[in-house]
């Protein structure tokens, strides 16, 4: 049974790319090495739909004011933070001016760690990907290489070809290695035991998210009763 198998269902690609969006660059390239040694079609589908921090960006004001202003204002002033000033002025132009004050203080006052920072960047993410299911934001439209065809697994799958049975370009000889996908002497393959670290890494990077949230609602418990003491 081929790592890809599982995913070729229908809602499969959706899976498989959500797993790669959370996952460290890193491992996010050398899952998609594996995926490209077992089936290149869906490696370039993949690759060329992963939504990333610097995609949404590079959207334009119309469109990311619908996602500002529905995310909360701590994840997008801890995602920004560090960020090129001309960056964030350009980004943020696209809010009203109370609202991109609001922004501006909250990076002023805050120090994220680069833990906190990249939480808040894949929380940012996962919301747009909300917002995107919830027709919020329509890629066909915003962004239309990144959109994905309802049965895009269906294509894929007619598409799609196993590099064992068609001659490999130079180029992707390169990329691929012998018995990418496991031995043949029965122990797991190389794909699934991938998949396990990569499934490991997000829970503990939504741990981290709970942590975060928990220490923000502890600070939100605070301010509330220093109010109530001076009201």
């Amino acid at each position: 049974m081929g790592m890809l198998d599982r995913y070729k269902k229908k809602g499969g690609f959706y899976q498989l790319l959500q797993l790669l969006e959370t996952s460290p660059t890193a491992k996010r390239e050398q899952f998609l090495t594996l995926i490209a040694g077992e089936n290149p079609v869906w490696e370039e589908a993949l690759r060329k739909r992963i939504l990333t921090i610097a995609r949404v960006y590079s959207w334009e004001g119309q469109y990311l004011v619908e996602i500002f202003s529905r995310v909360q204002p701590t994840t997008l002033a801890y995602a920004l933070h560090g960020n090129p000033q001309e960056q964030i002025d350009n980004l943020l132009s696209c809010l009203p001016p109370i609202s991109k004050r609001k922004i501006t203080d909250l990076m002023a006052e805050a120090s994220p760690t680069p833990a906190e920072k990249g939480t808040c960047v894949s929380k940012m993410l996962t919301e747009v990907r909300g917002f995107i299911g919830q027709g919020i934001i329509r890629l066909e439209k915003v962004d239309p290489d990144l959109h994905i065809p309802e049965n895009i697994e269906e294509i894929l799958n007619t598409t799609s070809f196993n590099v064992g049975s068609m001659p490999l370009t130079d180029a992707a000889k390169k990329d691929v290695k012998p018995n990418i996908v496991g031995d043949s002497d029965g122990t797991p393959t190389a794909g699934v035991n991938q998949e396990a670290e990569f499934l490991k890494r997000k829970v503990n990077q939504l741990s981290s998210e709970v942590n975060a949230l928990k220490h923000e609602n502890t600070v939100l418990k605070d301010k509330l009763a220093q109010i109530k003491k001076i009201a």
